[in-house]
């Protein structure tokens, strides 16, 4: 084994998946530097270039359940859901369930509050890496969990920021890269009735959430921490939605596929037949993607949307049923197909669909917010800049 070269260890560890290669990276300090070389993460993604590119969830907001698991045919080859992952990593490293997760992310993620002694946590809870984020000195200051916002460069994430909300745009920023926190003040566009704070997405050093104009139209607020220093328009924009002059037939609410933010509803027109339509947010425009009729709209079927695969923007999900009988619906934009699926079912090409612990009181799901929680097709480490790193 010592007359291998560095080359030759290279293509063998490229061949495991990625959750072996980080216990590989505890062998010696060879291998360490060796899996953490850019070198050898360009080699890795080349050989798992054919495998679905990652495990995702969609997380139920509030109860912190999780309401659909999407696993086991991609470079981390993972055996369970993320859900479990997270559960799990919560018990271990918090007593009594005192961390509570706060904030989901696609670059795999999760920002955890601890409400005693009001410090944060950034971790991977597949990797187990966490870093704790203390609070900042001074007096206790009420503040409103946003989330956290993360810059990232070929699916490595450089940096992130915890962000909380003090008052009307005006935000407490944790920075990876000073470790420190700092105050920053946001110069908003426009008059609003109320802004719903508690579900922001995040996506591309972003923070995004609704709100209501005067006139109770719906917009979306992004908010840039990433953007140059200032109050200018690039670091705040408010975007209405693109379905204004139409009568959609759920409540307004975004999610995130292939680096966009997205936005689903079945829409209504006088004389019209009903359509589920699918737009995406580019360059602070709203670009229709799909538009169909499809099949369940005529079925007589109670259902609630969940949100779009995160990976794969064609497929969207519903939550269908009634108090009696509740399952996951699938529905395909291309053809308008649509599947009911079971609790358990694995596809054709190994990938795993299953309708897990999600919450079973329809109400309770109408009233829910989701997350979805993706993991990134490469193990990137923290920011170098970040203290005190626990594996």
């Amino acid at each position: 084994m010592d007359l291998l070269t560095q080359d030759l260890w290279a293509i063998v560890l490229a061949g495991l998946p990625l959750k072996s290669t980080i216990t590989s990276k505890l062998v010696c300090k060879q291998w360490k530097s060796l899996v953490e070389s850019p070198f050898f993460r360009d080699l890795f993604l080349s050989h798992h270039q054919n495998s679905y590119s990652s495990s995702w969830s969609f997380m139920c907001r509030g109860c912190e359940t999780e309401t659909m698991a999407h696993y086991g045919s991609d470079s981390w080859n993972l055996k369970r859901s993320l859900g479990s992952y997270i559960s799990s990593f919560l018990s271990e490293k918090f007593e009594n369930r005192q961390g509570r997760v706060v904030a989901y992310t696609d670059v795999g993620l999760i920002l955890i509050h601890v409400v005693t002694n009001q410090s944060f946590y950034v971790a991977n809870p597949v990797s187990r890496q966490c870093v704790e984020i203390l609070p900042r000195d001074g007096p206790r200051e009420t503040f409103w969990i946003l989330g956290i916002a993360t810059r990232t460069q070929d699916g490595v994430v450089l940096g992130y920021k915890v962000v909380l909300l003090k008052t009307n745009f005006s935000f407490l920023v944790y920075s990876s890269e000073t470790g420190l926190w700092s105050l920053e003040t946001v110069r908003f566009p426009f008059s609003f009735v109320s802004q719903e704070f508690n579900n922001p997405i995040s996506l591309n050093g972003q923070l995004h959430w609704l709100a209501h104009n005067l006139e109770h139209q719906d917009f979306v607020v992004s908010v840039d921490f990433y953007a140059a220093t200032g109050t200018g328009p690039d670091r705040c924009r408010a975007t209405p939605f693109p379905d204004l002059d139409k009568n959609p037939k759920f409540k307004r609410v975004c999610s995130t596929s292939q680096g966009f933010l997205m936005y689903m509803n079945i829409v209504s027109e006088q004389n019209k037949e009903d359509k589920l339509c699918l737009w995406r947010l580019k360059c602070g425009e709203w670009q229709l993607v799909s538009e169909i009729s499809p099949a369940f709209i005529e079925a007589n079927m109670y259902y609630i949307p969940l949100g779009i695969n995160p990976i794969d923007a064609k497929t969207v999900y519903f939550w269908s049923g009634d108090r009696n009988h509740q399952c996951l619906l699938s529905v395909n934009l291309h053809n308008g197909e649509f599947v009911l699926h079971n609790e358990l079912e694995r596809t054709s090409e190994g990938r795993v669909l299953s309708s897990v612990d999600g919450p079973r009181d329809m109400e309770y799901v109408l009233e829910s917010h989701f997350s979805s929680f993706v993991l990134p097709q490469w193990l990137h480490c923290f920011p170098s800049a970040v203290r005190n790193v626990q594996n």
